[in-house]
């Protein structure tokens, strides 16, 4: 069974070769590791910013985009959308990596759970995750971290 992995691992990378650079830059969001990267490419593909022009439509298509489901200023209880499975999988399990980080998808996600719970806001971040997915595949370039104090600018 080992022997079997490792051969598929291979051909895995032997396929995924041409679109390092594209991998590379999913990569280099924090919390999404190589398997988890190329599992993301997979399902997206190299041609993001052309097949969906706005990070709110990716959003849509993969699953994570907020609901609205309220009526008369009372918000109602609402399931996350289908999408893409194995896209939403992969975003949800970087937002938990990013859950206990000190880094600003981290200082995100644990604002969100003070409010609305663990499971909002795991969705919440993944959704965070695919805007800056979205972002950095329609510039072609890598992530890098903003130094924003969300504490002290808020207070005046």
């Amino acid at each position: 069974m080992e022997k079997r992995i490792t051969e598929l691992e291979a051909r895995i990378e032997a396929k995924a070769e041409p679109y390092l650079e594209r991998i590379e830059q999913i990569d280099s969001i924090p919390g999404i590791e190589r398997t988890s990267a190329v599992t993301i490419f997979a399902e997206v593909g190299p041609h993001v910013a052309e097949m969906f022009p706005s990070d709110a439509q990716f959003a849509s298509w993969a699953g994570v985009c907020p609901g609205n489901n309220e009526s008369a200023g009372k918000r109602k209880k609402s399931k996350t959308m289908q999408g893409n499975k194995h896209l939403k999988g992969a975003l949800c399990q970087a937002a938990w990596a990013n859950s206990r980080s000190s880094n600003r998808i981290g200082q995100f996600f644990r604002r969100i759970r003070k409010r609305r719970g663990d499971k909002k806001a795991n969705v919440a971040t993944a959704h965070l995750l695919i805007r800056i997915l979205h972002a950095l595949m329609r510039e072609k370039r890598l992530y890098q971290e903003i130094d924003v104090s969300l504490g002290d600018e808020t207070s005046k």
